[in-house]
């Protein structure tokens, strides 16, 4: 192949990106990608255009955690590079293997006083699992299995490469490599075993113990170890209790299954880990969110932490025992470790029938408060979650907010199934939306998703509504409204040793976001009747087109709160 013949730096992109497995382009049009979307276009990968750089990153990323494989976006040089700091961090810690190109400022006239000339690469070095500038035509095809290698390898997250806008079109001086790294084209492809001395030195911990709890984590999703983890709590009738992002990894209506813990969990789920002697964390970061600023477990907890990340390993609890691997890995050898020692869980059998006790008499709680079904005048926000619970199956998929949407949707949304099925915006307000787009291009007509939101984070990205009547995305958005952002009411005060009030810091006009939808080309409804949830759930389904269900919620009432809260 003479140089003439040799593909330019956006062939070379677009070729790596097909070979991994690339549908769909996720982006923001803009100078100097139009010589890659040319590219992308001849490989067969589709665009999805979107609003603004966050927001269509943010649906690159609900894509990603359904399918578990990279997925890609980019965005145009200079400010499109910096829009992008909140949707890349959403990524890392939503654990999304994300990979974003943009251009950056042309090397003719760098440091010149160029149009847009901003460095974009150090503030995307503190938001990004990987971050890097290719630092030659040449290495295109090498740097870019780089950015997705780091993507996928132990704990997912996001990456990021910007290219000089002036190299687009370059043909590479060599022949480039166009392949995927052996065995890792998707999250969890390479297994991380355990050692047997931790495994041992696990089940002789787990021998001694009276109340021991399981903790589910994030990394049991892309390790997809759901099965295991039921396989062995069901073998040890061991209580399961999980993190927000391992809500859904084991079924909520299995009879082990305790709940949400954590700040954004159920009480009972924080009071049960508070009295446990062991706790098995698998896959878990134990971080603050969890351990409600790592009070639950309690120091002097005996903890075996299972983590394919050894940076977690010791970082917020001391260990009895610290075990370097994949979660699906651990949970086969634990389980064989421990039949082969005969544990069976009769040694805390009282145990886990007391806590299914404390389970039942919360849901009995959950049925009761919902029975008051207005509150303030409006729709009591217990009383549309259970309605949600009732309607939501098990192949659905349910995307919620952070803040009080996590915390509804986390403690009294039940995940039917094990399985990819629950995904919630890890820090940033707002992601859910067009999280829930992604997440809904991802799995086609296969299955239904939800998106649990409120006002103030619906009003961050609404306009991709736009976006997703333009693909004939049918997601549901249900929007708890009540024109304010709930949780900042609560944590007006927090430190005054007074009630503090100030509606000028959290409240906002009562807005008709189902008018709003179908402004933009979609199904809309405004619900004030408690008894027109259900059917307008069902009305939205039947117009097959997205929608947004505008339910007016009362305002008083407080979500889950962990040990704190009434549920």
């Amino acid at each position: 192949m003479n140089i003439s013949e040799r593909p330019t730096v956006s062939q070379v992109i677009a070729r790596i990106m097909k070979a991994y497995g690339a549908e769909h382009i996720f982006t923001l049009t803009g100078f100097p990608l139009n010589v890659l979307y040319h590219c992308q276009r001849e490989e067969g990968i589709d665009v999805v255009l979107g609003r603004s750089e966050r927001s269509v990153i943010s649906m690159a990323d609900g894509y990603a955690r359904i399918k578990g494989k990279p997925t890609f976006g980019y965005v145009q040089t200079g400010v499109g590079g910096s829009a992008l700091p909140p949707a890349m961090a959403e990524a890392s810690w939503g654990q999304s293997p994300v990979i974003v190109l943009t251009g950056s400022t042309n090397t003719k006239t760098r440091n010149r006083l160029e149009y847009q000339e901003v460095d974009s690469l150090p503030m995307m070095a503190t938001a990004t699992k990987w971050a890097a500038a290719l630092p030659s035509a040449d290495r295109a095809d090498d740097i870019m299995r780089t950015a997705i290698r780091a993507a996928l390898s132990g704990v997912p997250g996001s990456a990021y490469l910007e290219i000089p806008a002036d190299w687009f079109a370059v043909p590479l001086g060599r022949d480039p490599e166009i392949r995927p790294d052996t065995g890792l084209t998707r999250v969890g492809e390479r297994p991380l075993p355990a050692s047997e001395g931790d495994i041992e030195r696990a089940i002789a911990a787990l021998a001694k113990a009276a109340r021991p709890v399981i903790l589910g984590g994030g990394e049991i999703m892309f390790s997809e170890a759901w099965d295991q983890l039921t396989a062995f709590a069901e073998a040890l009738s061991i209580p399961v209790l999980t993190s927000p992002a391992g809500k859904g990894r084991i079924a909520e209506t299995n009879a082990l299954a305790v709940g949400q813990l954590g700040r954004y969990g159920r009480n009972v789920a924080s009071h049960v880990a508070a009295e446990a002697d062991l706790v098995l964390a698998i896959g878990s970061t134990l971080g603050a969110m969890t351990t409600d600023t790592f009070t639950t477990p309690k120091a002097g907890t005996s903890i075996v932490h299972v983590s394919i990340d050894p940076m977690c390993l010791g970082r917020a609890y001391k260990e009895t025992v610290a075990i370097n691997a994949d979660p699906k890995s651990a949970l086969i050898s634990l389980l064989e470790a421990a039949q082969a020692a005969k544990l069976d869980g009769g040694a805390w059998a009282g145990w886990t029938k007391d806590v299914q006790g404390r389970v039942a008499q919360w849901r009995q709680t959950y049925a009761k408060l919902a029975q008051e079904t207005v509150v303030e005048g409006r729709i009591n926000p217990i009383t549309l979650i259970r309605e949600l619970d009732q309607h939501i199956g098990g192949d659905d998929v349910v995307v919620a907010d952070t803040g009080s949407q996590t915390r509804w949707a986390g403690t009294m949304i039940d995940a039917k199934t094990p399985g990819r099925n629950f995904l919630r915006a890890a820090g940033s307000l707002g992601w859910s939306f067009p999280g829930a787009v992604g997440a809904k291009l991802a799995v086609g007509d296969k299955r239904r998703v939800f998106n649990l939101t409120g006002d103030g984070g619906l009003g961050y990205h609404v306009t991709e509504m736009e976006t997703a009547v333009r693909y004939g995305i049918p997601l549901i958005s249900i929007v708890m409204n009540n024109h304010r952002f709930q949780g900042y009411d609560g944590l007006l005060s927090r430190g005054l040793g007074f009630q503090a009030s100030a509606p000028e810091l959290s409240h906002f006009s009562d807005v008709d976001f189902g008018a709003v939808a179908r402004a933009f080309g979609g199904h809309g409804e405004r619900v004030e009747d408690p008894a027109e949830i259900r059917p307008a759930l069902g009305r939205a389904e039947d117009s097959g087109k997205p929608a947004i269900i505008d339910v007016a919620i009362a305002g008083g009432v407080s979500a889950p709160h962990g040990p704190t809260g009434e549920l």
